[in-house]
């Protein structure tokens, strides 16, 4: 397996579900992810707001379900997004954590991307391409760090 981004986020939106059309008022998680990794290629930065409470679902929550009420409203008794879709958030949050989907990151963007990526990785052990993606996240992980001190 490759480690190369795009690479892994071609593989990773390969593996994602068709989404069905959700429910009046529900928003799917899947079809929200396969929305942003769109035939392979993200594009980041973009609706910040879906990503932003994908990152909300991680890192508060510590799940990403299969569908929510409006408002990205959790049922606690709602089931998990697949392996799949989880794995597709993951992707689409490392996108948005490299450096090109800011230009700068002067409000801390790809860095608040990035820790929920990690987390992602970290509670879902099931996930596809999880060695891959954890790779990828360490990679920008190291450069962040790089980048800070350099920047001192």
């Amino acid at each position: 397996m490759s480690t190369e981004p795009a690479e892994i986020i071609a593989q990773i939106a390969a593996l994602q579900p068709a989404a069905e059309a959700p429910a009046e008022g529900q928003i799917s998680s899947a079809a929200v992810v396969g929305a942003k990794l769109g035939g392979g290629i993200a594009a980041p930065g973009e609706q910040r707001n879906e990503i932003n409470e994908l990152c909300r679902q991680i890192d508060v929550f510590k799940r990403l379900q299969a569908d929510y009420s409006a408002g990205w409203k959790p049922n606690k008794d709602a089931p998990l997004a697949a392996p799949e879709v989880i794995a597709g958030a993951t992707c689409v949050l490392l996108i948005n954590a490299e450096p090109a989907a800011t230009g700068s990151d002067a409000d801390g963007w790809s860095l608040k991307c990035l820790n929920s990526a990690l987390k992602a990785i970290e509670q879902n052990e099931q996930m596809p391409l999880r060695g891959e993606l954890s790779d990828w996240a360490q990679s920008r992980f190291s450069a962040a760090v790089a980048n800070s001190a350099g920047a001192k």
